[in-house]
């Protein structure tokens, strides 16, 4: 699969990504993954892919371990499994297909992240913002349509 300049998140912009309003439940969560629609632009350059934004542990005040994008352009979560590969190790998501049309906070889908189960709901305001090249002027902004939250409550 090719992916787009554009789309591809430098390493250094996961530090400048933050939740811009993530789901309060998040914080109580050993494993955060967020299900996401993302639009890339720089100067001259729009693009959509759709990505997994991943965080190892509570979102609050943390920037995600990882971003993998699933597909370029973006598609639909609903009714589909996705996979992508992060540090992690394999996530992947099966999100209903009549998903879309539930409230926020519903229980729309299960996700795996390597042996890890993890339940999603309907998010639809979580929104993440990554800074790009030298100067930061490539932008991508991407709103979680889903929340994955780890069913382990353990330690």
């Amino acid at each position: 699969m090719y992916l787009s300049p554009a789309l591809l998140v430098p390493l250094f912009a996961l530090a400048l990504a933050r939740p811009q309003d993530a789901a309060p439940a998040a914080a109580g969560s050993k494993k955060n993954v967020y299900l996401a629609s993302c639009t890339s632009r720089s100067l001259y350059i729009a693009d959509t892919a759709s990505a997994v934004v991943y965080y190892n542990g509570p979102v609050s005040g943390s920037s995600p371990a990882d971003v993998g994008v699933v597909s370029e352009p973006a598609r639909d979560w609903e009714g589909q499994t996705r996979r992508v590969t992060l540090s992690a190790g394999r996530f992947t998501s099966s999100i209903a297909a009549s998903a879309d049309a539930l409230l926020k906070s519903q229980i729309a889908g299960i996700a795996k992240l390597g042996d890890e189960d993890l339940v999603c709901f309907v998010d639809g305001t979580s929104t993440f913002r990554f800074r790009e090249g030298l100067l930061g002027l490539g932008e991508t902004t991407c709103k979680a349509d889903y929340w994955c939250a780890s069913t382990d409550v353990g330690t």
